[in-house]
Order: structure tokens, then sequence, then C-alpha cells
């Protein structure tokens, strides 16, 4: 699905703005769930910036009340999710982390 250019003008300044989601999409009258969808659309790339393969190591580790998968990502940065989230979700993340 592609976004039409108003609605890709609105992305664009979202992500210079440095705001959440949430609070642009109350400051501009935006539906939330809608604005969401704009943003996970094709739009335009830069495309004179190559794209980085960030390396992730997954560790198995001792079962304990609460599992986590955790990925850890460059500069010391970890992100540590729950077993229970959909497979399907942690492959959208994956996407938008590349």
């Amino acid at each position: 699905m592609k976004i039409n250019p108003q609605w890709w003008r609105h992305v664009k300044v979202w992500r210079e703005s440095g705001m959440s989601q949430a609070d642009y999409c109350r400051q501009q009258g935006l539906n939330p769930k809608t604005f969401s969808k704009w943003v996970r659309c094709e739009y335009p790339v830069d495309k004179t910036t190559p794209l980085e393969v960030i390396p992730i190591q997954v560790t198995p580790s001792l079962p304990t009340a609460e599992a986590a998968v955790v990925l850890k990502l460059t500069q010391g940065v970890q992100l540590e999710l729950s077993t229970a989230v959909s497979p399907r979700w942690l492959a959208e993340l994956l996407q938008c982390l590349v």
C-alpha cells in the first residue's frame, strides 16, 4: 500500500519531530491506528545511504519463570522480549531495525 503525498508529509514531519506517534497524532488530530499504518507503508527512501546489517546474537539461557528473547544490538544495546511475543510481530520489528 502506497500512501499519498499528504500522508507522507505527515510521516516525514513526525520522524523529524522526535515526538511519539501518539503525541504527534494528538497534536495533528490524526487517528493513531491509521497513522501507524502510514508509517509502515512503503515510503521514499534515500537510495544514497547504504543499508547496514546489524549483527545479533541469540544465546540460550537457563529456563526461568519469565523466559525472554534477548536481542543484542550494536553499542551494547539489548532488547529483551517475552517469549509470548507474536513471531509475526517480532519479524516486523526486525524489518524495522534493518
